[in-house]
């Protein structure tokens, strides 16, 4: 009786690990990302499954496609579309300029931490394989191992550590179908400092003084002053006149005074004495 079990739970676990292998069918995903400067991220991730697998389930790839999805971690959000071509069927997702807190997600985390941005996408059995998986961590673990990465991600600052191949500024993994795979793929880079949201901030984020936005202003400022008193100089030269700022001092001579025009003035006359009335 008890070889009997045996055998039917062996029998049963060839089955589902056959199954989870017709529905995995060596899953790629593909994934391509570039860090902006910003805090923003730009890039492509493909997600397929081979034709020739997916109509094992359904005649319609789109619809056994559909039915594979679930059991795949979810992805970060974007612009989705379908993909397909001669051998291959699944999902495109597009990111333009997306914000860095959409790339949170089951599957792919790529944060910032102060100055570093920190990338990771953990291959852990237990979230591949949905609702196939639930029943025996073999399942699970056969599915991942039919499933094949290839990712790139860069960054727009140094990487410092990484379990991935650096070229540059970038760092790309590729796991291949049927083979073991690491816990996780993981990378750390520089972020670069945040832009200065005021000019008018006393420190800079490195601790320095901002003296280049400090002498510019003081420049401003005195070319500022130099044109008001030009221009008060000259609104004062236009009021008083040509002869404004003549002086008098020594050796210079005082105006004269002004020349008549007319007779010079008689004499007064002798005042008669009043004398009685005729």
């Amino acid at each position: 009786m008890n070889t009997r079990l045996r055998r039917s739970r062996a029998f049963r676990l060839a089955v589902c690990l056959a199954l989870v292998a017709i529905l995995s069918g060596c899953m790629q995903l593909n994934l391509g990302l570039t860090v902006n400067d910003d805090d923003t991220v730009s890039g492509q991730l493909l997600l397929t499954a081979p034709k020739t697998v997916l109509k094992q389930r359904n005649p319609d790839p789109a619809v056994a496609f559909a039915e594979l999805r679930p059991n795949i971690p979810s992805l970060p959000p974007g612009a989705e579309t379908r993909y397909e071509d001669a051998t291959s069927y699944g999902i495109q997702i597009t990111y333009r300029k997306t914000p860095l807190a959409q790339f949170t997600s089951e599957s792919v985390n790529l944060v910032r931490d102060d100055d570093l941005y920190r990338f990771s996408l953990p291959l852990d059995p237990k979230k591949y394989g949905g609702k196939f998986g639930q029943q025996d961590p073999r399942q699970q673990q056969a599915f991942m191992t039919l499933m094949a990465f290839e990712i790139s991600v860069t960054f727009p600052g140094r990487v410092l550590d990484t379990n991935g191949t650096v070229t540059g500024r970038s760092v790309t993994w590729k796991v291949v179908a049927n083979q073991p795979k690491p816990s996780e793929l993981r990378a750390v880079a520089q972020a670069p400092p945040p832009p200065a949201t005021s000019p008018a901030a006393v420190v800079t984020g490195d601790g320095s003084f901002p003296w280049l936005p400090v002498v510019a202003a003081v420049v401003v400022l005195l070319l500022v002053a130099a044109v008001v008193l030009v221009l008060l100089m000259r609104r004062g030269r236009s009021r008083g006149g040509p002869d404004a700022t003549a002086t008098t001092g020594p050796g210079v001579p005082a105006d004269p005074a002004p020349a008549s025009t007319g007779a010079p003035a008689a004499p007064d006359a002798p005042t008669r004495p009043a004398g009685p009335p005729a």
